[in-house]
Parts: structure tokens; sequence; C-alpha cells
């Protein structure tokens, strides 16, 4: 098992999830984790909450939850399901959208960290 499956199974991320989906390639894991630090998602998702375009909002928060979903980033995947659910269902001023989105970036440059100090 690498440092990084190990890192992010000890923050709690399905690790053994994520290694069956991708056939416990390790070096396929951590390709698709470092792209999807990087994910232009991120910003975007940022932009259109800002903006009020809850139709971007929600593609980009539904395509993050899908990823980190896929890469069993657990906490990463409830904050995305947590912004998709009232962009989904049009009620965007039920929601506090800027915090779950703050600490969206919060848990995405924790699990970033994880790779930096290898």
């Amino acid at each position: 098992m690498s440092e990084l499956t190990e890192r992010l199974r000890t923050a709690g991320a399905d690790m053994d999830g994520a290694m069956n989906r991708l056939m416990n390639d390790e070096a396929l894991y951590a390709t698709c984790f470092n792209y999807f630090m990087e994910d232009p998602s991120f910003a975007a998702l940022g932009e259109a909450l800002r903006t009020k375009d809850y139709t971007a909002a929600f593609e980009a928060s539904h395509a993050l939850k899908g990823v980190a979903g896929n890469l069993g980033l657990t906490q990463l995947y409830q904050l995305s399901s947590q912004l998709v659910e009232p962009l989904r269902h049009g009620q965007p001023e039920n929601t506090d959208l800027a915090g779950l989105y703050e600490a969206l970036i919060k848990e995405r440059d924790s699990l970033k960290a994880l790779t930096e100090t290898q």
C-alpha cells in the first residue's frame, strides 16, 4: 500500500472501495487523485455561486460529487452532495451554499496537503 493510500485511509477515505473501482492500481489512483485536486470544477463552482448561476453551480458540484465518490473521498463527496441537492431541487436560498463551498475547498486543500508531505 502506498503512502498516499495510507494517508487518505487515515483521513477517512474509502480506499477499499476506490481501489476496487480502479482495479487496485495505486499508480492510476494517484494520477486521478492529483488531477482531481486541480479540477477546474472547484473554481467553476465558486464562480457560479458568486454570480448566482445555479445551473452552472449544479453542474460543477455534481461533477465534483461523482469524482469524489469514485475516488472514495468521503468528506468531499458528502460536502458535494450537500451542495448538489438544494441546487437540483431549485432551493439554493434555503442552504448556506457559500459556507458549504468554503468547507469543500478547505477539505480539498487538506487532502491536497497529504501529497505535499510525501
